[in-house]
């Protein structure tokens, strides 16, 4: 009885493990097209504002050559040095978040987690970083069927079956470890040694 019951547990600690990671890998697709979307909106946002600052500054300055981020930057310089350091500030943070988000749909679904991970590792950005937590923040947990989240599920099961089996196979090896007793040292057995 002892046994079946150390059994069924230990294949319930399996089952779950595994159950548990395969459908929190699931929803890594899901979350990265979450913080895809998100990147597009915020530099769309972010685009749109300096678009408006350009107008305004070109209609106040009377400015009609003035068209490129670059050339606006060049022109409020010497009048207003720190309206056009804010607006370099947001032309450098739509770029970035733009250039991410375009280098991660150029990358089949399957890769993208993979590739936004990298990206947060190498170029930690506080935009970034802000613009990930809003989408964990606003993510709701989902079963999508897709080709990449089958994919990331199977790892995430076979990731949680592997645990599982390590946790297992520790108490199993200090179990064993315990129940062995060490074996009595035997006497040493003499050779008789025959004399003529």
């Amino acid at each position: 009885m002892t046994g079946f019951i150390g059994r069924w547990l230990s294949d319930s600690i399996r089952f779950g493990l595994g159950l548990m990671l395969a459908l929190a890998a699931m929803q890594v697709p899901a979350l990265t097209n979450a913080y895809t979307a998100a990147l597009l909106q915020i530099s769309e946002d972010a685009r749109r504002d300096i678009t408006q600052r350009k107008e305004v500054a070109r209609q106040y300055y009377r400015w009609a050559d003035v068209t490129s981020d670059s050339a606006a930057i060049d022109a409020l310089r010497p009048v207003e040095p720190a309206n056009a350091e804010a607006l370099a500030v947001s032309v450098a943070r739509e770029q970035v978040l733009r250039g991410t988000h375009d280098r991660l749909m150029a990358l089949p679904a399957l890769l993208r987690p993979i590739q936004a991970a990298w990206d947060m590792l190498s170029d930690g950005r506080a935009d970034k970083r802000a613009v990930l937590r809003t989408a964990i923040d606003t993510h709701a947990p989902q079963i999508v069927i897709s080709m990449a989240a089958a994919i990331y599920g199977l790892a995430g099961l076979t990731l949680g079956l592997l645990l599982a089996q390590l946790l297992l196979a520790l108490p199993r090896a200090l179990w064993h470890r315990r129940g062995r007793r060490p074996a009595l040292a035997r006497p040493e057995r003499r050779t008789p040694v025959l004399r003529a």
